[in-house]
């Protein structure tokens, strides 16, 4: 949602926010706190559609098709693994605790309006209300220009968002299995790693 409203600020009218699976208990929260309707789930792309990759780059943690597609535009704060582009296209990673620090960044270095509750809130679930280890100093700074800016305290509205996420009340064996897992490919060998 953040990328779409910066590009359609630099003039990319035809741009549309997608997610890529189910929405969990704690972006149910955040979506109702800021009354922002749900990005449409996205399943597949098709061969040479124009996509732009938010927060992953591994084609395995994407939409089927992905490999296909024509990627102009990656926002990441993930290692750059497996992935390969039949054109030039705009990159941007950084070493941070959540790639909504990176948006914010961009936002502000192309004085665009910033989405300050929606990057705060990914900052906040990223980096485990600034507690995380992979949390940054650049983290933490845009986190708190963006509570300011938002108008809303770290620590209550992040506690809040947090324990909406750990209730686990509606979820299968299965599913608590599946909240937060990653697949991946190593040497040829298939794996999944959830927490």
């Amino acid at each position: 949602l953040i990328l779409e409203k910066m590009e359609k600020e630099m003039g990319q009218n035809n741009v549309k926010a997608y997610r890529l699976g189910k929405i969990n208990k704690e972006t149910e929260y955040v979506l109702k706190h800021f009354d922002i309707a749900a990005p449409e789930l996205l399943e597949e792309v098709k061969e040479g559609q124009k996509v732009m990759m938010v927060d992953h780059n591994e084609f395995n943690q994407s939409v089927n098709g992905i490999e296909n597609a024509e990627i102009l535009k990656v926002v990441d704060h993930h290692k750059i693994a497996n992935f390969v582009t039949k054109s030039p296209l705009f990159y941007v990673a950084m070493p941070v605790g959540c790639t909504a620090t990176i948006l914010a960044n961009l936002c502000e270095i192309n004085k665009i309006e910033i989405e300050a509750g929606l990057m705060l809130s990914a900052i906040i679930s990223d980096t485990l209300l600034l507690k995380s280890p992979t949390c940054t100093q650049k983290d933490k700074e845009i986190a708190k220009k963006l509570a300011k800016i938002a108008e809303i305290d770290i620590n209550l509205y992040g506690l809040d968002m947090l324990k909406a996420g750990t209730d686990l009340d509606d979820f299968s064996a299965e599913e608590l299995i599946d909240l937060d897992a990653k697949s991946l490919d190593k040497n040829g060998v298939k794996f999944v790693i959830a927490q």
